[in-house]
């Protein structure tokens, strides 16, 4: 840590001591939880408590809808993304939640809004060509209304963080474009299913996952539209207990 922020040995200790009090006994920040944060983000200690690191936690508990009454939950923002504390409330964070509650883009009401940033605190900050480049592109490739996008961002907005060539390649493999020799087929109607029932679907990795999983099904003749909407989430033994179980049975069961 002081390799890279040699900055740090002259930093005022008292300073170094009002910050590390206001981490661990105001936000309520555990010894584990403050040495990871500051193993991330080291400059958190260089940072105003009253000009930076309050009005920032002021604004995920305010305007994020996280609450003081429910920050045991929302603290792990501030641990696990610190470089929260490095972006402009005026420039970036505040414009961001504008944009993500516009109804031309999300139109999130604030409890969507909370369950979104806290899932996946990085919407505030992704850029917002960045974000609705996604928006357009998984609006245009399932065929989504507008709740049905807003539904499928607030149930899983991990899916944000994905790039729109992760994005594309999975969408090819699943519709089955004639590229892959091993995809599973779908229509647009199938998938837009499959993801509305578990939008995670997209973020499993095509190499280790989705593909392997799906060539066995293709040599029991086994048909994805078919299976449990939830396969790709089993763990390897479940799915190899489940696709063994399927030649004993005339049908597919989960």
């Amino acid at each position: 840590m002081i390799v890279s922020r040699p900055q740090l040995l002259i930093y005022s200790l008292p300073n170094v001591m009002a910050t590390t009090t206001y981490f661990t006994k105001e936000l309520g920040l555990s010894a584990d939880e403050f040495a990871s944060m500051l193993q991330a983000y080291p400059s958190v200690l260089m940072h105003s408590i009253d000009t930076r690191l309050r009005p920032t936690v002021d604004f995920l508990q305010n305007e994020c809808g996280g609450g003081k009454e429910n920050w045991a939950s929302w603290k792990r923002v501030v641990h696990s993304y610190p470089k929260i504390f490095s972006i402009s409330l005026e420039r970036t964070l505040r414009p961001k939640l504008q944009f993500l509650c516009d109804k031309r883009c999300l139109g999130l009401k604030r409890s969507e809004l909370s369950q979104v940033v806290g899932r996946f605190p990085p919407t505030l900050w992704l850029t917002e060509d960045n974000l609705q480049s996604k928006l357009d592109f998984l609006t245009t490739s399932l065929d989504l209304k507008e709740s049905e996008l807003r539904a499928l961002v607030v149930s899983y907005p991990q899916i944000l963080g994905l790039s729109l060539d992760n994005l594309n390649e999975k969408m090819s493999f699943f519709l089955g474009d004639g590229r892959d020799a091993i995809n599973c087929g779908l229509s647009k109607q199938q998938l837009k299913e499959f993801v509305l029932y578990q939008p995670a679907l997209l973020a499993y990795s095509l190499e280790k996952r989705l593909r392997p999983r799906t060539e066995q099904m293709q040599e029991k003749n086994i048909f994805f539209y078919y299976c449990p909407k939830n396969l790709m989430s089993y763990t390897d033994a479940k799915f190899e207990s489940w696709i063994s179980a399927q030649a004993a049975t005339w049908s597919i069961s989960e």
